[in-house]
């Protein structure tokens, strides 16, 4: 636990600490290309991820769109997995919403007395909080192949437990 708020707090740190340190040679051009490329890898992901779960787990879905009483988890390591896809379309739906966050900051303060008083700091702030939104779209990318890659593994497992059932 403590190793986790730890890197926690060093990751945080790098983020502002970069985000500050290119502020000054970043141009807003660059900014919205990135924030483009985040909200079209966050809108790939958060369909995979669906797509995955409503085919992987259609009785979850059944089950939690009905109103009744419905059984329809097989373990507690599916319902990890299950747990893990939404954390993903989760992930992926706040990158969205805090895309749209800094177009609307933007919109707002932008030109305004309060931003060219305080430019480099607001620049710098902006910076880093695309940094921390890279990250967080980032970490969703890599969570997404890791449960790929799990996905094969158990699927080549299965696959072969068949076979060697069929020699015995």
């Amino acid at each position: 636990m403590i190793i986790k708020v730890i890197i926690s707090v060093i990751m945080v740190v790098v983020i502002f600490g970069g985000g500050f340190g290119v502020a000054e040679n970043v141009k807003y051009s660059y900014i919205i290309d990135l924030m483009g490329v985040l909200q079209n890898t966050s809108a790939m992901i958060f369909a995979i991820a669906g797509i995955w779960l409503a085919y992987l787990y259609p009785n979850a879905i059944a089950g939690l769109m009905k109103s009744e009483k419905v059984d329809f988890l097989a373990s507690k390591n599916e319902a990890k997995r299950i747990e893990g896809m939404i954390l993903i379309i989760i992930m992926s739906a706040l990158v969205l919403i805090l895309i749209i966050a800094f177009y609307a900051f933007n919109a707002i303060f932008r030109g305004t007395e309060l931003y060219i008083v305080n430019k480099y700091i607001i620049k710098g702030l902006g910076c880093s909080y695309v940094a921390g939104i890279l990250f967080l779209q980032l970490y969703c990318v890599i969570m997404l192949i890791s449960r790929n890659i799990a996905f094969i593994n158990r699927l080549y497992l299965v696959i072969n437990e068949k076979e060697l059932e069929e020699k015995l």
